[in-house]
């Protein structure tokens, strides 16, 4: 092919896109990609929705897994006051007694919950953050228990018995028990 062909072609080609109406074409695009940028957004809004719907489910369900639907709440006050009573209480002994009784609470409160194991160590690995926020404080509360059950010598400070009721409360509340 020669050039003046090559030539011919191209001119040939713009003259026939120069004659087709392009008003005519646009509109009709316009329209359709209104329609078309419509339909996506509400696509999009939809699959948003269902995707909420769907994390608040499953965050349903993990708090309903975790919580103590049910349980006698006048029951779990009574024990949970007379821990209260005993930590006022002015001696190591009482202190003593309260977490033990706290811990003895908040383990009988996981097996009515439903979580197995032979002890409370093996019911709170089963545990996680995102189903109760201090687990790893209940931990450190659980430790001191073993240690006031273990260790005869054991020191107990009024501070130390208070930050560790208030974590085995802080747990039950979590729980929905208190």
């Amino acid at each position: 092919m020669e050039k003046d062909d090559l030539l011919t072609i191209y001119n040939n080609f713009l003259d026939y896109y120069a004659l087709i109406d392009w008003h005519g074409i646009i509109l009709p695009l316009k329209i359709i990609s209104v329609i078309l940028s419509i339909f996506l957004i509400f696509s999009i809004f939809f699959i948003l929705f269902k995707i909420r719907k769907n994390i608040e489910k499953s965050l349903l369900t993990i708090t309903e897994s975790i919580t103590a639907p049910g349980l006698p709440k006048k029951e779990l006050d009574k024990k949970w006051q007379a821990i209260m009573d005993r930590l006022e209480k002015n001696n190591d002994g009482d202190y003593k007694m309260a977490i033990i009784e706290a811990d003895n609470l908040f383990d009988d409160l996981l097996i009515r919950i439903g979580y197995q194991g032979e002890d409370m160590g093996e019911r709170l690995k089963q545990i996680t953050k995102a189903q109760l926020a201090n687990i790893d404080e209940l931990w450190q509360a659980h430790k001191i228990r073993n240690r006031i059950a273990h260790e005869q010598d054991f020191k107990l400070t009024y501070s130390q018995a208070k930050r560790a009721i208030e974590i085995y409360r802080r747990g039950m509340e979590d729980l929905e028990a208190l």
